[in-house]
């Protein structure tokens, strides 16, 4: 036998003896004291993913115990997230992108490269605790395969619960609910300007990973959703770059989808004082230029096309509009009007006025004008509700608040279908609608006209109504659709 083959062989020989000496990963994770905190928290609890470890050509991502908080717990399925399939070794991580997941519906797993180092979405590998290579116990016909465990730092988080088909950065924007993030976390108002500007092809695009920036409803002012166009919806997306906090080198500029002649937008990732934020550049002929920070709120989202930030405010928009003098809180404001006094009233009897000392929350308030309940007291009407629910439903509490032009926005981009307002009162479901040069609420089949739009206070906006949104009876005991139908009649012939 040729001497160079038979040490190939040889060498050969040795390594595979080497391999099926060691622990198979199973046994590895369940025995190695390195790695008890995946193996209790996580893998203990999923019997499927034991199985699979037994019998599959995996590659797993195991974070170090300093990674597990203390009494933190997980779902199950998160094992899969830590999965995916196939044999990926440093050497073949390091010429990778993306990595299929055993996750049901196989989301995928980023790979980034910064320096030497290598990164698994936001957790880095450490390398010289990596690369352990094992074998499979044989399955169907005895076929033995490979294996490989690497250790990160960082737990990996798919943020939503199983899908049915991996989530863009699309569906997240269309249904932020479904992710773990909390009520008060919401971009309906950045989903009515890309609807608006027929944008979404932007944020559903696959094939390749980009980098999404969503701003949060509650650093949106009417100012700053008006002044949302196209190209400021194209500078919140870096294509072809998957930018992941940990791994993305500060100061270092990436050009965003608005890149032509009339719009250039560059963004960067820095890191402030333990919190993280995107720096923007911005061009604009005939327009606005300059530098713009945002703090990332919500960072390192993973997605099917990359990943994604929800960030506090919209992106290159530089100041807000100047509001007119005199500038006063609401209360102030109705308590002076004699269109509003009856409201205001209302509130002061019922103590409701006091949550206008609320901080940190601004508000949108629908006040139906003096004449509508003397209207409906002279028809002989009353309100169904007590005072502290019309009041309630009538007052929306967020963290930035809605203009009339914004709310018809919503509603348009909605399909004309209700927008919901999280009232006081509970969750508030109504359209608001132009016709010819006016606006109305459509609330529970009724058209009730804005007769004041946005005037603006120091804590909100007030909306002053025609009529209230009420259900009505007659005070004679009348039903109720037949009194709604004679007081709306009233109504507008006092409109008229």
């Amino acid at each position: 036998m040729d001497c160079g083959l038979f040490r190939a062989v040889c060498v050969w020989i040795f390594l595979g003896a080497a391999v099926s000496s060691q622990s198979t990963l199973t046994e590895k994770i369940q025995q190695d004291p390195a790695y008890a905190e995946f193996s209790s928290k996580i893998l203990s609890n999923n019997k499927a993913a034991i199985l699979k470890l037994h019998y599959e050509q995996l590659t797993v991502f195991v974070p170090e115990n300093s990674a597990f908080p203390t009494g933190a717990s997980y779902a199950p399925h998160l094992i899969f997230y830590h999965t995916c399939y196939g044999y990926k070794p440093l050497g073949v991580l390091n010429t990778t992108q993306r990595l299929r997941t055993a996750r049901p519906g196989n989301p995928p797993l980023w790979v980034t490269r910064r320096g030497e180092d290598i990164y698994i979405n936001n957790a880095r590998i450490i390398q010289d605790k990596s690369n352990y290579v094992s074998r499979t116990i044989g399955g169907h016909g005895g076929v033995v395969k490979r294996q490989v465990l690497h250790v990160i730092d960082a737990i990996l988080d798919p943020v939503i619960a199983s899908p049915a088909s991996p989530p863009t950065a699309w569906n997240l924007l269309q249904d932020i609910s479904t992710w773990r993030f909390g009520a008060a976390k919401t971009v309906a108002n950045f989903l009515t300007k890309v609807r608006e500007t027929k944008t979404q092809y932007a944020f559903d695009q696959t094939g390749s990973g980009h980098t999404f920036f969503l701003p949060l409803d509650a650093g949106f002012d009417p100012y700053q959703f008006n002044a949302v166009d196209r190209d400021i919806v194209y500078g919140h997306v870096v294509p072809f770059y998957v930018l992941f906090t940990a791994p993305t080198p500060r100061g270092v500029f990436y050009e965003s989808l608005a890149n032509d002649d009339d719009v250039y937008v560059v963004l960067a990732v820095e890191e402030e004082l333990g919190k993280h934020y995107v720096r923007g550049r911005m061009r604009r002929e005939g327009g606005e230029s300059g530098e713009f920070k945002v703090e990332i709120v919500v960072a390192n989202i993973p997605v099917e096309n990359g990943v994604v930030h929800l960030i506090a405010r919209p992106l290159g928009i530089y100041r807000r509009r100047l509001r007119p003098f005199p500038y006063v809180p609401i209360a102030e404001r109705l308590s002076a009007d004699p269109e509003t006094d009856m409201f205001y009233s209302m509130g002061q009897r019922t103590g409701f006025n006091k949550i206008f000392t609320k901080p940190n929350v601004s508000f949108t308030y629908f006040v139906p004008r003096d004449s509508a309940w003397t209207a409906m007291e002279r028809a002989g009407l009353e309100p169904v509700e007590t005072d502290l629910e019309l009041l309630g439903r009538h007052l929306v509490i967020s963290g930035s608040p809605y203009s009339i032009e914004q709310l018809s926005s919503m509603t348009k981009a909605n399909h004309f279908g209700d927008v919901e307002l999280p009232s006081k009162g509970g969750p508030l479901r109504l359209m608001v609608l132009r016709l010819k040069d006016r606006f109305y609420v459509r609330w529970n089949n009724r058209y009730i006209e804005i007769v004041r739009a946005n005037y603006e206070c120091t804590d909100g906006i007030v909306h002053v109504l025609a009529a209230p949104m009420a259900h009505l009876r007659r005070i004679d005991g009348d039903d109720f659709w037949t009194a709604s139908g004679r007081f709306v009649d009233k109504i507008v012939r006092l409109i008229d």
